[in-house]
């Protein structure tokens, strides 16, 4: 199925495929969380082999494992650093806090190997006439070896496959890409981005020169 939903929470408008629960748009960070169903971590666990001798010999790699039922993730290296879902989460409560920002969409996709989270930016504007122009910030965290973290903000409402997709490939200078190389420093990421509120002035700008 082309929308991929495994756990899904969203306020607002019931997305085109029904999936999720329907929550209110002042959700804490933690209450988003549970009701996304996101309330689990990853672990890098050993892998071991067995020879046919009964020796047991263990790999350079690792298994990211889910603890909520164990289900294996992925296959990464020592260097591979996962970034935790809660910690995905907690990027967007100073901007929940300070009411520049709502929580609005969170969930995961293919199994639990790709984890989004949504927070709308709380000022909207109009074009043209009355056509409301929305902004959310999107912080993107696969836990795929090979993929990266991306944090932006997007014109789009990502609730599926689909509109993750459509949404990271959108072109834009306001976004930040992490491996899993280091550890994730949301501070770095923040400063880089810049406050949500200059951002928002800055897409309005750049909509009104483009229509």
């Amino acid at each position: 199925m082309a929308h991929q939903v495994e756990t899904m929470a969203y306020a607002g408008e019931t997305p085109w495929h029904g999936l999720g629960t329907r929550v209110s748009n002042d959700l804490s960070v933690d209450e988003m969380l549970v009701q996304s169903g996101l309330n689990w971590k990853v672990n890098a666990l050993p892998v071991v082999g067995k020879l046919a001798s009964g020796e047991e010999i263990k790999s350079d790699h690792k298994m990211l494992v889910r603890d909520s039922d164990n289900k294996q993730l992925t296959m990464i290296t020592d260097k591979w650093n996962p970034v935790q879902n809660h910690e995905a989460f907690n990027f967007f409560r100073e901007f929940t806090d300070n009411g520049s920002m709502e929580m609005h969409t969170g969930g995961s996709l293919q199994g639990g190997r790709w984890v989004w989270v949504v927070a709308k930016v709380a000022e909207s504007f109009e074009l043209f006439g009355g056509d409301k122009v929305d902004s959310y910030l999107l912080f993107s965290n696969p836990h795929i070896y090979g993929r990266g973290v991306e944090i932006r903000f997007t014109p789009t409402r990502v609730v599926c496959n689909n509109t993750l997709n459509l949404s990271l490939g959108q072109g834009t200078d306001n976004k930040v890409r992490l491996n899993h190389r280091s550890t994730f420093d949301a501070d770095m990421v923040k400063e880089t981005l810049g406050i949500a509120k200059e951002k928002m002035a800055k897409y309005k700008e750049m909509a009104k020169f483009l229509g």
